[in-house]
């Protein structure tokens, strides 16, 4: 199993303690985010990743041994922050069969990784999508989706508010297979960026198999409060031992 993570954004929220280290090497309980997002899909099988560098990317090559718990590690620098899907084209030789792509914010437990994939290949789907609601407040920074079932109908990369009509969100967390390859090459959008989201709308609108499954929980680095907040979680969890 392979996967590509997505790590050459610069967390401008997560200023200023970025412009000195990389964000997916900002600690969570001790260790770095990536650290902690690499041992959970070694543990569900993942033997190959490609991690897409940029910000500080030399901190994330130095930090990062190939062979890491297991995985053989390969990376891709994107000299410009053109968008995800722009991202995801430099790596279009490593997409062979099902393939995860993630954020390097975002940990998911084992659990969900282990179902979105076995939903994936159980479904035959050509993209599936990990989901969440969101409250009314936070939708509009997100990825908002349009189900019918399972099916994934649209999705919007943050939405304007006459777009939002459900508070259903997709989280930075998919299984694809190698067809997403013929979709990667999109228009910018308005924020100037090729999209990932607009890459998936394509494959919908062709007809291919786009479903989604919801996630309980999962932990997020996107702001200094959530810095906080996730590793005070993690003390907690001493705390009660």
């Amino acid at each position: 199993m392979r996967a590509i993570i997505l790590a050459a954004g610069r967390g401008r929220r997560l200023m200023p303690l970025t412009d000195f280290i990389a964000k997916p090497l900002l600690p969570v309980d001790g260790k770095p985010i990536i650290w902690r997002i690499l041992k959970n899909i070694e543990e569900i099988g993942v033997r190959d990743a490609i991690i897409v560098i940029g910000h500080l990317g030399w901190q994330i090559r130095k930090y990062l041994k190939d062979g890491e718990l297991g995985i053989n590690l390969r990376f891709v620098e994107q000299e410009k922050q053109l968008g995800t899907a722009h991202a995801l084209n430099l790596c279009s030789d490593f997409m062979k069969g099902d393939f995860f792509v993630m954020a390097s914010d975002s940990i998911f437990p084992t659990k969900h990784l282990k179902e979105l994939l076995k939903f994936h290949s159980k479904q035959g789907c050509d993209a599936t999508l990990s989901l969440k609601r969101l409250p009314p407040r936070e939708i509009e920074k997100s990825s908002i989706v349009s189900l019918r079932g399972d099916s994934v109908l649209k999705i919007i990369e943050k939405p304007s508010p006459g777009e939002i009509t459900t508070d259903v969100a997709s989280s930075p967390l998919y299984v694809f297979n190698e067809k997403i390859k013929s979709y990667l090459r999109v228009k910018k959008s308005e924020r100037g960026e090729y999209e990932l989201q607009d890459a998936i709308q394509g494959m919908i609108d062709s007809g291919l198999k786009v479903k989604g499954i919801f996630c309980e929980e999962w932990k997020h680095l996107s702001d200094i409060r959530d810095f906080l907040g996730l590793n005070f979680r993690y003390m907690g969890t001493y705390l009660k031992n």
